[in-house]
């Protein structure tokens, strides 16, 4: 095994280098590197051997492959305490690298600068973090530098330990590498996350045709990705499907998963009209539909329990376009067979993997990411002076769950679970409140409701209107500039009120 002591050098960064290796030079440790710094060090007056001297492999690509090299990490990992790595390493007649010392391509600082997608591109550093891993396994043996700002321990430690450095030096710098080439590695893939490019694989998506589009002179078609277990796959009866008809799917379906007791909801035009949460599937049902009744008529209904035969028979009373449920025991498909046209959607494991929205407009195609914000306690908190009861909260969350899928401007008003009057689709905010409480006048006993708003309330208007009717609560998320003007006038009415974290648009 050569004796000799080396140190590979390959640094973006080339500032400090001249007290580095004239440190080297005094404690007889010999430096191997890379192209650009192997040209800087000897014009420091350093001798220097170059990497593709040593390797016997010349830059390739640009410079893209230079210490890829198997020798050189065989180099760096190999264990000095094991007698047939030693061996094996022998064979290759290799200088021995006990020192390295890397900065990476400052790709967090290029990013900013530019978004020239390629010139991004080329400084993602490749070799430096491979031979800042490499190295940093062996810490036992060898000692890693990536920071400019340590070269001067680096000399100290060399100057104590006549030429050597200590375990826990390198144990420290190991560290400090591996979180080095995280941090590195997180910004890269946070940046690509951002410019990724969307490709739409319609080639690889199973073609099917509609009934007709959002109006009858509308051609329409669903492209399935053919994955397994998707509502296409658990109809169980009825007539062919159509585009209107898989939007309001999609809405049932995305509104129910925001539920887990027992809960019914009823959809129109991609709208809940009608939502209630109960200890028994049949009384969410009935709850639901008296919640808006009118509305109901013709709309979609989505359950998250079985639907039994009694249920079955209270659903078919009224004419409804599909009926999505966890399943279903066979005398109610029975019930619902005789209405042919009738779409029955099984939805246990149904497969959601839809991460993003995607709407085609004139000049192409605009994504974001779907919203999964969660409503629970932990993101909503009491602003007033008075808080709501245990009960009075419930309904609170019930309420701000619903309104994440009405479409925006809405409001949502609740009692005991369930909804009581909705306001969907206004161009402002007070017409969505006066909608809302329009929509009471099914309500015999509106006294004691609840409300809440997918954004917040701009003006105390709404709020004021609210409790001249009779609420309870409110909730809404925060982010107004007159939020503390809200909260005032909550509380100049003995108010509990209410934000959450989360503003929840849906348009």
């Amino acid at each position: 095994m050569m004796k000799e002591k080396f140190a590979l050098i390959s640094v973006y960064n080339k500032n400090g280098l001249k007290n580095l290796c004239d440190s080297f030079f005094k404690n007889d440790i010999k430096i191997i590197s890379t192209g650009s710094t192997a040209k800087h060090i000897l014009s420091l007056g350093f001798p220097c051997k170059s990497v593709s001297n040593v390797t016997k492999f010349k830059e390739i690509l640009d410079g893209r492959v230079k210490t890829l090299h198997p020798n050189i990490h065989a180099s760096l990992l190999f264990n000095r305490k094991i007698n047939r790595h030693v061996k094996s390493f022998n064979k290759l007649k290799f200088p021995i690298i006990d020192f390295l010392i890397v900065n990476l391509y400052p790709f967090a600082k290029i990013i900013k600068k530019t978004s020239d997608f390629s010139k991004c591109i080329e400084m993602i550093d490749i070799g430096g973090p491979a031979l800042l891993r490499s190295s940093s396994k062996n810490h036992e043996f060898v000692t890693t530098i990536c920071d400019i700002e340590d070269y001067k321990s680096l000399i100290n430690e060399l100057n104590r330990n006549l030429g050597f450095t200590t375990l826990d030096f390198r144990k420290k710098m190991a560290q400090k590498a591996y979180a080095t080439t995280a941090k590195y590695d997180s910004t890269i893939s946070n940046w690509l996350n951002k410019n990724k490019t969307h490709h739409f694989k319609i080639r690889n998506h199973k073609k099917i045709t509609l009934r007709y589009g959002e109006n009858p002179n509308q051609k329409s078609f669903f492209y399935n990705n053919q994955s397994k277990n998707t509502f296409l796959d658990n109809i169980l009866q009825g007539k062919k499907i159509s585009y209107n008809n898989i939007l309001d799917i999609d809405s049932a379906i995305n509104c129910l998963n925001e539920f887990s007791e027992p809960t019914c909801i009823i959809i129109k035009h991609n709208n809940p009209c009608g939502v209630s949460s109960c200890k028994r599937i049949l009384s969410a049902y009935k709850k639901a539909h008296l919640a808006d009744p009118i509305s109901a008529f013709g709309g979609i209904v989505a359950l998250n329990r079985l639907v039994t035969l009694n249920l079955a028979k209270q659903m078919s009373n009224n004419f409804y376009e599909i009926i999505i449920a966890n399943n279903f025991t066979k005398p109610a498909l029975k019930i619902f067979s005789k209405k042919k046209k009738l779409i029955i959607i099984k939805r246990k494991n149904l497969l959601i993997d839809k991460k993003q929205d995607i709407k085609s407009i004139n000049a192409g195609y605009i994504f974001q990411d779907k919203n999964l914000s969660k409503i629970n306690l932990k993101n909503i908190y009491c602003v007033s002076n008075i808080k709501a009861s245990k009960k009075t909260l419930e309904d609170l969350i019930f309420s701000l769950r619903v309104c994440k899928h009405v479409k925006s401007n809405s409001i949502v008003l609740a009692k005991n679970k369930q909804t009581i009057g909705i306001g969907a689709g206004q161009m402002s905010r007070i017409d969505a409140t006066k909608l809302s409480l329009m929509k009471t006048s099914n309500h015999k006993k509106k006294i004691g409701f609840v409300a809440a708003s997918d954004a917040f309330f701009p003006f105390t208007d709404n709020l004021k209107l609210l409790i001249k009717n009779n609420c309870k609560s409110v909730i809404q998320p925060k982010g107004s500039v007159n939020d503390d003007k809200t909260i005032k006038c909550a509380n100049s009415y003995g108010l509990p009120l209410y934000f959450s974290n989360y503003r929840f648009f849906r348009h």
